[in-house]
């Protein structure tokens, strides 16, 4: 007979992905779309609170809070998924998947986790911050599920469109993920809108940034990771095309030419989306090929 021993922190060998399917089939929300934030947390134990963080929650002080807007905690010993009270829908949503990867990730040791606008952003620099985002993001697309939903239809911001709501993602959520596991060669550049320093004035008079760009590995290898505005600033019309009209919640079928030092310049076939306060542009195919 084999003689065996006990083994310590085992669950280091499970990967993400092996708890994410895990998660999903156990708390029978696998394939169900939206995933079912009540079912997981149930599953886990878990109860889900709503408060006013700095005046309603007893375990956050004013001296203990990070820096930020405060989102969502976790509280281990109370079995408390708190979320700021007056969050829409989606963000919620995302902010209990959050703190749902903070207690199920092997190594995610804290006894209590406090999130802020700044670690519940794709752009957090903390690790286990990141590993939260990614872990909520993969709840909320059921793993793979999106992109092989989405690779069955046309590589369009149109596709994205009519997927997101059934996933209940944001636009911009389903974007970011469409494009960045897209196996064709795509990327998605989202311009934010510039304050005004008048709080009156006209739509077609305001002014956008590229906010960031996200690109699918084969984009990357053919073309660029990310672009900047010459000037560093452009209008609506510069994006859309047109001055008047502006087409909130259409799509636009648009030109885009990238130029490069030196180099012939590229040129896009793109689509133009808007969902008010930022526009996305959505790079399909070259109209160009490299040099």
């Amino acid at each position: 007979m084999a003689k065996l021993h006990t083994a310590s922190n085992p669950h280091e060998d499970i990967g993400s992905q092996e708890i994410l399917e895990t998660l999903l089939v156990e708390a029978g929300t696998a394939g169900l779309l939206p995933t079912n934030e009540k079912k997981l947390l149930s599953f886990l134990g878990l109860q889900q609170l709503s408060f006013d963080f700095m005046s309603e929650v007893p375990f956050v002080s004013k001296d203990a809070a990070p820096a930020g807007d405060l989102r969502a905690a976790l509280h281990l010993d109370e079995k408390v998924v708190a979320t700021q009270s007056g969050m829409g829908e989606q963000r919620t949503r995302f902010s209990i998947f959050h703190e749902i990867a903070h207690c199920v990730l092997p190594d995610h040791f804290e006894n209590l986790f406090i999130d802020t606008d700044q670690t519940l952003s794709w752009w957090t620099k903390a690790r286990m911050e990141r590993e939260a985002n990614q872990f909520a993001a993969d709840l909320l697309f059921q793993g793979k599920l999106f992109t092989e939903q989405a690779l069955s239809l046309p590589t369009s911001l149109r596709t994205v469109l009519e997927l997101a709501p059934s996933f209940g993602a944001s636009y911009e959520a389903s974007l970011r993920r469409f494009t960045e596991l897209h196996v064709e060669p795509c990327a998605l550049i989202v311009f934010q809108r510039v304050p005004h320093k008048e709080e009156d004035g006209f739509i077609e008079d305001d002014e956008y940034r590229v906010q960031y760009t996200v690109t699918s590995p084969s984009f990357r290898r053919l073309y660029f990771s990310a672009v900047q505005v010459t000037g560093g600033k452009c209008k609506s019309e510069d994006i859309f095309g047109v001055r008047s009209g502006w087409p909130l919640s259409s799509v636009v079928e648009r030109e885009l030419t990238i130029d490069r030092d030196e180099q012939p310049a590229w040129h896009f076939a793109t689509e133009v989306f808007t969902n008010s306060y930022k526009i996305f542009q959505f790079l399909k195919h070259p109209l160009s090929q490299p040099q």
